[in-house]
């Protein structure tokens, strides 16, 4: 449904995705209103095209407490298997839980990452000068989310990122629902706004800095 609503709007999404645990028999209680299916892949192989599909590690561990060669196998067995899944060069990191260390950093270097997302919001617009640790904008059910998105739109000659973030799973109830949609058609077909992935934005900002 989310993705639905992003395509109807021509908004682009990045997806972070945990290989080891696609598959519906995996289940847990969120906040204790409604239980949470993962999906299988053979059900929607298709599901994101047109999106970005990006990293999240195997399981969904806390990185930070793990050896390194644990860390190694989160990062490179998930990546390996969605480079198979979806038949592309993965190269995008979202850290699970948010967060991070040195060792974590090193590790997605050496695994080819060009980005990874915190899920700490900086509550602006600008670009990540540190990939590694790109923090995001805010959260799509903060308090402050309508007001910057308005305050993006508002904004004339200069290079900007609003960075919205969040899990679909969230949206529990149909008011969740409509003020995500809502937000979506706030940003939607604006001439003056690029509409795109997070390996997009990095790939621009390197082939800028070339």
């Amino acid at each position: 449904r989310l993705i639905e609503i992003m395509n109807n709007y021509g908004l682009k999404g990045t997806f972070n995705l945990n290989s080891g645990i696609m598959t519906h028999a995996k289940c847990w209680r969120f906040c204790d209103v409604k239980d949470v299916y993962h999906i299988n892949f053979t059900d929607y192989p298709d599901l994101y095209k047109g999106h970005e599909v990006a990293c999240h590690s195997y399981t969904h561990p806390d990185l930070t407490k793990l050896d390194r060669k644990t860390v190694y196998n989160e990062i490179k067995t998930d990546k390996l298997l969605l480079d198979l899944m979806y038949n592309q060069n993965t190269e995008g990191f979202a850290y699970p839980f948010g967060t991070y260390n040195e060792e974590v950093g090193s590790v997605l270097v050496e695994c080819g990452f060009k980005y990874a997302r915190t899920i700490n919001p900086t509550y602006d617009f600008e670009l990540p000068d540190k990939p590694l640790v790109w923090n995001p904008t805010c959260h799509f059910k903060d308090e402050q989310t309508e007001e910057l998105a308005q305050k993006f739109i508002e904004l004339e000659d200069i290079e900007a990122v609003f960075y919205v973030w969040g899990h679909s799973y969230e949206l529990v109830t149909e008011e969740d629902w409509q003020r995500f949609e809502k937000l979506c058609k706030s940003l939607a077909f604006k001439s003056d706004i690029s509409y795109s992935t997070n390996i997009e934005i990095i790939n621009s900002i390197n082939n800028k800095n070339a």
